[in-house]
């Protein structure tokens, strides 16, 4: 398994030959977040076998980078599909929680995530999602929510990819810190830990916005002290790591 950390919550998943995109934000700007790292190579990413959407929030459901993509299955929580239709996305599955999904070589398993999915304040609820995918790897992409007991269900993947941080001012309810993502991770004792969800989109008056790289170093420090046997991977925007079989370097 091949994971790309495209930046905040976008990632590539790579396995038997079979590519997976989440929750894709490819431009320069989400409504008044500006990119702060470096763009991606859009060409390495125009053609995933399926797209993966957590859930509605301006930052995790873009019309205009998902535009950029060939046509492919997306996956995403119920209430998504008007939007991804209007842009241009024909092939919209909306699973419940627990069902399994067969995407080329791999399954997609969503679960119930602690994060209110609504679009803006006032729009309906929207339910958010995080994603199991097993092919010969294991995967767990969580793109927003907040430390739960629960996550014990999913103890034991391969590879966790977990929010530590927000876009702006502070982190509120329904979002990880540093502390709560090494929480999470303690609960979900995956072999490798990759964090997401900071560095890349920001507001103004994200306090990180001259240091990029603070979160991260936060979470590794935070690991350290709560789940020291797992291997955490910092990765830059744009950098992959592979994940081996057990015992294998």
């Amino acid at each position: 398994m091949r994971i790309t950390w495209v930046g905040h919550s976008t990632a590539q998943i790579e396995d038997g030959g079979t590519r997976l995109l989440t929750d894709p934000v490819l431009l320069p700007r989400v409504a008044h977040l500006r990119r702060i790292a470096a763009a991606p190579r859009l060409a390495d990413l125009r053609r995933p076998d399926a797209v993966l959407i957590s859930h509605a929030h301006l930052d995790h459901l873009d019309p205009r980078s998902l535009r950029e993509l060939a046509p492919c299955p997306v996956l995403a929580p119920q209430g998504c599909r008007r939007l991804l239709e209007r842009a241009g996305l024909r092939e919209v599955i909306e699973p419940a929680p627990g069902e399994r999904v067969e995407i080329g070589s791999v399954s997609v398993t969503p679960a119930l995530l602690d994060h209110n999915g609504r679009r803006h304040p006032f729009s309906r609820a929207r339910e958010t999602l995080a994603y199991l995918v097993e092919g010969e790897r294991s995967a767990f992409f969580a793109g927003d929510t907040d430390v739960f007991e629960g996550m014990r269900a999913w103890a034991g993947v391969d590879v966790a990819l977990l929010p530590i941080w927000g876009w702006g001012p502070r982190v509120g309810r329904g979002h990880m810190d540093p502390g709560r993502a090494a929480e999470a991770a303690a609960l979900l004792e995956p072999r490798v830990a990759i964090p997401i969800h900071w560095g890349t989109l920001a507001s103004p008056r994200a306090p990180w916005v001259g240091d990029p790289g603070r979160p991260a170093r936060a979470f590794r420090t935070e690991m350290e002290r709560r789940a020291p046997h797992v291997d955490v991977r910092i990765l830059a925007p744009g950098e992959a790591t592979e994940i081996a079989a057990p015992g294998v370097s």
